[in-house]
């Protein structure tokens, strides 16, 4: 699978790794005071925030992947949260590898590179249950906040317009000051956002409760959804040959 390039041709990995909020030890010791089910629940509501591409963006026909591999995937991957090892998770990701895509390079468009990061990112996930160490869960988290970076980046130097330019920025000019402080964009100034309020209910809810159900959790899935499709939203606006 091919890297994710930014604007400017270089490494979305490079480009982001210069920015504060990647190095910021508040974020990595929030990381750090996790357990592993919790760490599970973290890297998951992250790729929840990047999962709406999977469902609302057509996958080139060469790619092979079918619809039903990459909607057994996301309901296997919600199913358990509990960070250990889900046989139908594997399975699942085991079926959406078996597909032409794997075995092929591939020179993405703009949307189709934020599906293929979004498979990326499951494939880490699957990779880390069993064990979610901080640092496998720090770059399933890190991959949501380094696609929305790039995503304000690739709006910021395009002629395109996005619908919403001015809700965007009602929020940029009302966000807490601690999210503002790194200087994003709009999605990646969000994606913090969520992302603190995702951290900060599963660190609130007892272990032998379901966050997704808990009345401090509940909210959550419906928060990354509503950000996952206005990053849709803004993917549908660039052209595709």
């Amino acid at each position: 699978m091919d890297e994710l390039l930014g604007d400017d041709g270089l490494p979305v990995s490079g480009v982001v790794s210069q920015l504060d909020w990647r190095d910021d030890e508040t974020l990595s010791a929030q990381i750090h005071a996790m357990a592993r089910r919790q760490r599970h629940q973290a890297a998951y509501l992250a790729l929840r925030r990047v999962q709406a591409p999977l469902l609302g963006i057509a996958m080139p026909e060469d790619w092979g992947v079918d619809p039903a591999a990459v909607d057994s995937l996301l309901r296997s991957g919600e199913a358990r949260l509990d960070g250990e090892i889900n046989g139908e998770l594997q399975q699942a990701i085991t079926e959406l590898c078996d597909a032409p895509l794997f075995e092929s390079e591939i020179e993405p468009e703009f949307g189709e590179s934020f599906q293929l990061e979004a498979i990326n990112g499951w494939l880490m996930l699957g990779e880390a249950l069993g064990e979610m160490s901080e640092i496998q869960t720090s770059r399933v988290i890190y991959l949501a906040r380094e696609l929305a970076d790039y995503l304000d980046k690739y709006m910021e130097n395009s002629l395109v317009v996005v619908e919403g330019e001015e809700s965007r920025e009602r929020y940029l000019a009302g966000a807490d000051e601690r999210f503002r402080s790194y200087g994003l964009g709009y999605f990646g100034t969000r994606n913090l956002d969520i992302e603190s309020t995702c951290r900060e209910a599963i660190l609130t809810v007892p272990e032998n409760e379901d966050l997704l159900t808990s009345v401090a959790g509940r909210q959550l899935p419906g928060l990354c959804d509503e950000y996952s499709n206005q990053l849709l939203s803004a993917l549908r606006a660039f052209p595709t040959d």
